[in-house]
This record gives structure tokens, sequence and C-alpha cells, in this order.
């Protein structure tokens, strides 16, 4: 830069010097040399030439600060956008198909078998701070039944033995041979599509796993940020993940919604949907029916803290 500034006649460099938005700076001692070289009639000196270019830096800089939050700040109003898009799917997909709520969400987990019975979060993609916000526990009797009396009666499980097309026999197998598989780009499964069968370029079954049972492994919302989420401090919290193949997105349904919504503030290697929380009453005090509670990012966030990225006031 300094050279380009040497090459310039004199009144190119006045001329650049005067373009200069003194706003734009930040420090008070620059402002002031650039202020004076500015009211300069003669020629400028090497030492002034170089405050010129520490004041374009300093400015071009700042410039890629306030760029790079702003397109932060985009995808978190985007996000928010698609959580408020969810949330009212969800409620009219139940209106406009006789109280049932849409069905077979990504259930989190892996299994050898197609079913949640012995589930592990073995092959779990999911971000670390989601994990910090779930527990993986056991249905009981009631909260089968409580999905159950709402349409929710399966889910997509990872098949460890999946091979996707251009992958290799193992490459499914656990969370770390699955991020290999993501890093290497050999073939075209993606985060957001892990829970499809291998023929749709996911490591999931082939069919969907159908009829839940006590005891069958499940993630729930950690009862400690209940009220982050307006449940009360006991309710069971049953957290499934927005996948594509949730009958939300079918287009031969009622109510049914045209694409499924991509949360990208994880990493790449990283689950990348939305997730749903269903409310299951009590331990003790059964809802008989599950009831729509929440819908969570893939960092474990609600709208709320998300939409606080938005106005500036909470970390992205």
């Amino acid at each position: 830069m300094l050279n380009k500034l040497l090459a310039m006649t004199k009144a190119e460099l006045k001329s650049k010097i005067q373009s200069i938005d003194e706003s734009a700076i930040k420090g008070r001692a620059l402002r002031r040399q650039l202020a004076g070289m500015k009211k300069k009639e003669g020629g400028f000196t090497l030492l002034e030439l170089l405050v010129v270019v520490a004041i374009l830096a300093a400015i071009a800089g700042t410039a890629t600060i306030m760029l790079q939050d702003t397109d932060r700040k985009g995808a978190a109003a985007a996000h928010v956008a698609m959580m408020d898009e969810l949330s009212k799917g969800i409620q009219t997909f139940r209106v406009l198909n006789a109280g049932q709520y849409p069905d077979n969400f990504d259930s989190l987990l892996g299994n050898a078998a197609n079913n949640l019975t012995g589930a592990t979060a073995a092959t779990s993609i999911l971000s670390t701070d989601l994990l910090g916000n779930l527990t993986l526990g056991a249905f009981n009797a009631a909260d089968v039944v409580a999905l159950n009396e709402v349409g929710i009666k399966k889910a997509r499980v990872i098949d460890p033995a999946a091979v996707p097309a251009d992958a290799a026999a193992g490459d499914c197998a656990t969370t770390a041979a699955i991020k290999a598989l993501l890093v290497s780009k050999k073939s075209n499964v993606t985060p957001q599509n892990i829970f499809r069968p291998a023929a749709a370029n996911g490591c999931g079954h082939t069919g969907d796993a159908a009829n839940f049972a006590a005891a069958d492994a499940v993630y729930f919302w950690n009862t400690a940020g209940n009220a982050r989420v307006n449940a009360g401090a006991a309710d069971r919290l049953i957290a499934f993940g927005v996948g594509p193949d949730s009958s939300l997105f079918n287009p031969s349904l009622i109510g049914a919604l045209s694409n499924t919504p991509v949360y990208r503030h994880v990493g790449n290697t990283e689950y990348n949907r939305f997730i749903v929380l269903w409310n299951t009453g009590t331990a003790t005090t059964p809802a008989g029916q599950a009831t729509f509670q929440a819908i969570i990012d893939g960092a474990g966030d609600t709208k709320d803290e998300e939409l606080g990225e938005v106005d500036n006031i909470r970390k992205t």
C-alpha cells in the first residue's frame, strides 16, 4: 500500500487523503493527524504517508469486522424466521389433520436394529452445545401413550451398517467414522440428511422405526432448562430432530410445509436441523396426549435466545 501511495502524484495523493472519512476512524490521535494532513498545502513526509497507511488499514479492518457481524446476525434472523415457520406449521398441521401432529422425526440416535430398543448416542453428531441441554433416557409407558394419541409413532434411526453411495462399509458405524465421511466429501452424505436411508444419501435405516415401547431410548430436554421453554419444572420434554422424512414435509398431506429448514450455526460435521420438544406431562401426572412445547435450534437455543443474537445482546 505504501508503494502505491509513493507512486501517486501530489494531486492524487491529496485527493486520496481528502476522501478519507474522519468519522470512520476510531482513534482520536489518528483523526487529529488526518485533519492536520488535510489542511497541509505542501508535500508529505514518509512518516505522514505511513500514518495514511495505518488509517486505511484501520478502516479496512473495521469494515471487515462489521461485515462479518452483519452476516452472523443475518443468519440468526433467518433462523428465528425458520423457528417461527416450524412452530406455526406444526400447529397448523394438527388443525388440518384431525388433531394429529406430524410424525416420523429424527430420533437423534443410532441402533443396529431399526428401533429405539437399546439405541445409543454412539452415532450421534449433535453439537456439544445441544448435547449439553439433553439427557439420554427412556420412555415410560405414559410417554408412549401420550405420543401415540397425537399420531407420533415412529422415528428415523441411524444404521451403523448403512453404506451410502461412494461410501464404504463402516463409514456410518461410529461418530468418528461419520464425521470422517463428511469431511472426506467422497459421498453425498451431509449432516442435514444423516438420518435419511442410504439410498437418499444418509446413514439411516431403510425404513422407519415404528411402535415406540416403554424403556426405549430417547433424548429428553434437561428439566433444568424447562423454564426457558415455558414448561413446568417437572415436565418430561422429548426431543426429536425435524428432518426431511417427517410427515410435516409430505406434500401429499394437507398442511405440509414445502421445505425443511437448516440451522447453520454449528460445525460442518454436526447435525444441523432444528429440534422439536414434545411435552408428555410429569412422571406422576401424565399428560394423556403429548403437546407441542417448543422449537430449539441445533445449538440448544430457544427462539428468544436466537433473537438476542439478532439484536446484538448476546453472542452469535
